[in-house]
């Protein structure tokens, strides 16, 4: 069965966090619910997803991609970061690849 928790892949078994199953959650309905984003959201999936205090009072929501998957990131950054700030309302997100 194929559910949000293949979105999210933590190194060494760990067990994701509340927040880091609802923005795998947040990929999974995007890849099933928005046919301009499906192609390209079936093979990616994320490391680590953290929620920040920014200036103004405002939070951020920060996701970590495996390096190997940047390029595929950046051909829909702008529409994934669109989507994904229409989910997350009133929060920033930034996608930044991290290598492990």
């Amino acid at each position: 069965m194929y559910t949000a928790r293949k979105k999210i892949q933590k190194e060494k078994g760990l067990e994701p966090s509340e927040f880091e199953d609802s923005v795998a959650q947040a990929f999974f309905d995007l890849e099933n619910g928005n046919q301009e984003l499906k192609s390209e959201l079936k093979d990616l999936y994320i490391n680590n997803a953290v929620q920040m205090d920014i200036a103004g009072n405002r939070k951020a929501v920060v996701i970590h991609v495996p390096y190997r998957l940047r390029k595929a990131f950046k051909k829909i950054h702008v529409r994934l970061v669109r989507e994904l700030e229409k989910k997350f309302s009133g929060k920033d997100v930034v996608i930044v690849s991290w290598r492990m």
